[in-house]
């Protein structure tokens, strides 16, 4: 670190800026020593990085959910802000129903000595484990909690609006019945998706019917399920709305095996815009739900609390949009 201070210039303090991405360092500055740095392969010693700054330089992603694709777009984003600052990553399956949670994430910090944590839905919601990482000091971001208000720094896209982008996209389309697919009701996302639904009913004086609405747990199988009980009913629905893609998916097998043709009979939406959105037949309309970075802005965000210039109670809202393919079409007249 000397050598590169020496020949650009500057302090050994400016070089580890530099380095660690800080601000406070001109532009110019910067260059220079980004120049130098490159033209010696300078690597920061990690050892002596956690020593000197008494931290481990690791930060820990908490997450509790079944979705492997969900995960790896989480996995991938709080990398890209580890990466990009030097800082490591430990990421951590958790069941927040099991009774001995908290116990084990605390020999899991002990053992791993993180620095902050990221919690994504539903440990957003855990009480215990909040009010345990406030009483600790630990620092933490959430990503997407149901409370988008509270004073703790936060990243979220809202799933309110988005749900009822997509469900108003329905009703331009002529359609009045339409099904609505819950998640998993312990999660954040399940909660604001529903309501979506609803404010883009009541926004054009459609009446809710509950027997519309069924429950699902984000699965394949169980968007197939809650399907196949929508589409048999006496009235069923022109379109169905699921809360993920793996729903939506489930829906489409079931219209088939039901010999109902989507679009034409039936418009189906979805959310996330997993790759499987755009491989199935037809290709499926939904929700882009920008998870990698929600989870890079939450891993830099974190990052600014551990270098203690982030503000006080921060938030960051990434935006969702709807994207319009081939499984939506006109009610059939």
């Amino acid at each position: 670190m000397q050598d590169v201070a020496d020949l650009a210039g500057v302090s050994s303090k400016t070089v580890s800026r530099v380095v660690n991405n800080e601000p406070k360092v001109r532009n110019d500055t910067r260059e220079k020593v980004q120049k130098i740095i490159n033209e010696l392969n300078f690597q920061p010693n990690k050892s002596a990085q956690s020593l000197a700054a008494d931290r481990s330089l690791l930060m820990g992603l908490l997450y509790d959910n079944p979705s492997s694709a969900y995960i790896t777009q989480l996995q991938a984003g709080v990398l890209a802000a580890c990466n990009s600052h030097g800082y490591g990553l430990v990421i951590h399956p958790c069941d927040n129903e099991d009774d001995a949670l908290l116990s084990n994430l605390q020999l899991l910090l002990a053992s791993s000595r993180m620095d902050g944590v990221i919690l994504t839905p539903p440990l957003t919601e855990n009480k215990v484990l909040l009010d345990y990482l406030d009483v600790n000091n630990i620092p933490f971001v959430l990503i997407s909690p149901l409370d988008q208000e509270q004073s703790t720094p936060l990243v979220y896209t809202d799933d309110t609006l988005a749900a009822k982008q997509s469900v108003q996209h329905l009703i331009d389309f002529g359609h009045k019945r339409i099904g609505f697919i819950l998640g998993a009701r312990q999660r954040s996302g399940s909660e604001m998706r529903f309501l979506g639904y609803k404010k883009a009913l009541e926004e054009n004086q459609i009446a809710f019917d509950s027997a519309l609405v069924v429950e699902g747990d984000f699965t394949f199988e169980s968007g197939e399920l809650a399907a196949q009980q929508l589409l048999r009913l006496d009235q069923p629905p022109t379109a169905i709305f699921a809360s993920n893609d793996y729903m939506a998916a489930g829906v489409m097998k079931a219209a088939i095996h039901l010999r109902i043709s989507v679009p034409y009979e039936l418009s189906v939406c979805g959310f996330d815009d997993l790759p499987v959105a755009r491989y199935l037949t037809p290709t499926l309309t939904t929700v882009q739900h920008p998870v990698s970075l929600l989870a890079e802005n939450a891993g830099k965000l974190l990052i600014k609390q551990l270098k203690k210039y982030a503000d006080a109670f921060e938030l960051n809202e990434v935006h969702a949009e709807v994207i319009v393919r081939e499984s939506t079409g006109p009610v059939k007249v």
